[in-house]
């Protein structure tokens, strides 16, 4: 298999699972019951905004979308981003993933064939490995496809947009050659030729019962359901008449005195790296509908701000990131509920950190989300409950596949040691520093936001010594090769201390085994698994905030304005 597939099945019901018709309940169960070792994650108009970055999705503002389509976008981005597998809510689960998928999926992709003659794939059932070529290729041109119009031109448009991929993309042609075909007929079985309502002991033989999965609807008719019909047999449902049960209890431990507004770091170093993780935080907390009002200095307010003395109720900030310089300014301030995810201690720089004011302050706090394992053992040495979270750069989106213009080299490092260091045989490279050569705090902000564009829209490669370079590239899908920093012996531990996470996940050279590097480059085949990860952690510390989450995305179109098919 072209790398693991990711045991996450995806849904979407767009109004909330708990509000959905009885069959579509049944059908999300189905999955549940026949796949134990699976998660499933069935997203709605509010959750879906956890696993995407807003910047991926269409405006719906401005654009005319349909929950269908809309759905459609969500699926092939969800597995760009994260593989696994998409079923449509209204797909029941006949046999168990792990009996029929991993022999099916060995080329990184499946999809069941042929529902009809213009349509090579059926979408309701797709699954892809992270490293899929074909779905990130899809998902490029998917969201191509709605940067250019209003409107989809077409009922199939997605199914279209496969068939264009397969013929102008060799490599997500051969993807799918590979794939084995699996015909539509059998899990359509159910609902075209034998008729639903029909009864069992008249229809049977025309239902393929060895199919791994039916096609249904929810477009149900509940005066024709019937026990003895075919969908009977297959639901066991008493009734097909809509319920809507009471949300169930929320378990996770809340604080009543929720933060009334928020806060983001900021810092006044010329190194861009502290700038990207800066923005790495507002994206995610922009997700969960966490806008800050003001900034908050890592190393000079964090105890002392005046404007965190005049608020009047707490005020929630995301503690990531190194710290710190300023030995007098730790503990936080008073005002600040924080919540620490991506933390990295710096104990040289600064011993208060595990003062005994401070270990007491992170265990009213705790658990402290830790970047790296260096953190996270020194936190629990003290007594300190702490988890690995890693670094919340490793949530920028994964790019989308556009070799034309991926094609260049970058080398990013410091110092010019590492550039001296390399072989000829590299060619002709971009060199980049992360040293800004400015305090400003605005414009190191736009600075590292274009370095990452720059990344992610023309790099083929890159070559590294900085720790935040690497994992925004690693994030992004983008090969990397990465060096220690030349060092002295002090500097050199501090090095392995905050790489200790990364050289988990990639292989970390040292200039002195040049011999050794694979110049191709490292592309991290679980990164999925790891921002799925982190995506479940923030999510659950947002919500000990007493957070109701962001608002639905919309507004939806009607189905009508969808083309007829």
């Amino acid at each position: 298999m072209a790398g693991d597939l990711p045991r996450i099945i995806w849904c979407c019901w767009l109004q909330g699972r708990d509000t959905a018709p009885p069959l579509v309940q049944r059908c999300l169960e189905s999955w549940e019951q026949h796949n134990p070792g699976w998660e499933l994650r069935c997203l709605d108009a509010q959750s879906v905004q956890y696993y995407l970055d807003l910047d991926e999705l269409p405006d719906l503002r401005k654009q005319t979308i349909t929950a269908a389509s809309l759905s459609d976008i969500i699926r092939v981005l969800l597995l760009h981003e994260y593989g696994g597998v998409w079923v449509d809510a209204t797909l029941f689960c006949n046999r168990p993933l792990d009996d029929w998928l991993p022999a099916n999926c060995r080329s990184g992709f499946f999809a069941f064939a042929a529902p009809a003659g213009d349509r090579p794939i059926s979408s309701w059932f797709l699954a892809a490995t992270h490293t899929s070529r074909l779905i990130s290729s899809w998902a490029g041109l998917v969201h191509s496809y709605w940067q250019s119009r209003e409107r989809a031109d077409r009922y199939f448009w997605l199914h279209t947009s496969f068939g264009q991929l397969c013929e102008k993309d060799e490599v997500a042609r051969t993807e799918w050659d590979e794939t084995p075909k699996i015909s539509a007929e059998g899990p359509h079985s159910l609902q075209f030729r034998g008729g639903m309502y029909n009864p069992d002991q008249d229809a049977s033989d025309r239902v393929d019962w060895s199919a791994p999965v039916f096609k249904l609807t929810h477009r149900t008719d509940p005066d024709a359901y019937a026990p003895g019909c075919l969908l009977h047999r297959l639901l066991g449902l008493d009734s097909l008449e809509a319920t809507h049960p009471a949300n169930p209890p929320d378990p996770s431990p809340r604080d009543p005195a929720g933060p009334s507004t928020f806060a983001s770091l900021k810092v006044s170093t010329e190194n861009l790296g502290d700038h990207i993780q800066i923005i790495a935080a507002q994206r995610l907390a922009a997700r969960h509908g966490l806008r800050h009002a003001f900034h908050v200095d890592r190393d000079d307010e964090i105890a002392t701000s005046p404007r965190l003395d005049a608020e009047p109720g707490p005020v929630g900030i995301l503690l990531n990131g190194w710290f710190k310089t300023n030995r007098a300014e730790w503990p936080p301030h008073p005002a600040l509920l924080p919540l620490f995810l991506g933390f990295h201690i710096r104990l040289f720089q600064c011993p208060e950190l595990v003062s005994e004011e401070a270990i007491a302050y992170y265990k009213r706090h705790e658990p402290i989300g830790c970047r790296d394992e260096y953190t996270r053992q020194l936190l629990q040495d003290h007594g300190v409950e702490t988890l690995l979270s890693n670094c919340l750069s490793i949530l920028l989106p994964k790019r989308f596949p556009d070799p034309e213009k991926q094609d260049t080299v970058f080398v990013v490092s410091r110092t010019d040691q590492l550039h001296q260091s390399l072989p000829e045989t590299i060619g002709p490279y971009t060199a980049i520093n992360h040293y800004s050569g400015s305090r400003d705090f605005e414009a190191n902000m736009a600075r590292a936001a274009e370095l990452l564009e720059t990344y992610r829209s023309r790099a083929r490669l890159i070559i590294t010594s900085l720790l935040h370079c690497a994992l925004p590239a690693i994030a992004m899908g983008i090969p990397v090769i990465v060096f220690y920093p030349p060092n002295n012996e002090r500097g050199h531990n501090s090095d392995r201390e905050r790489f200790s996470t990364l050289n988990r996940m990639v292989r970390v050279y040292t200039l002195e085994e040049m011999d050794q590097v694979d110049w191709n480059g490292q592309v991290l085949d679980e990164i999925g698994r790891h921002k799925f990860r982190l995506c479940e952690l923030f999510r659950e510390s947002v919500r000990r905030w007493n957070r109701g989450g962001p608002s639905p995305i919309g507004p939806i179109a009607p189905s009508g304005e969808l083309p007829p098919p």
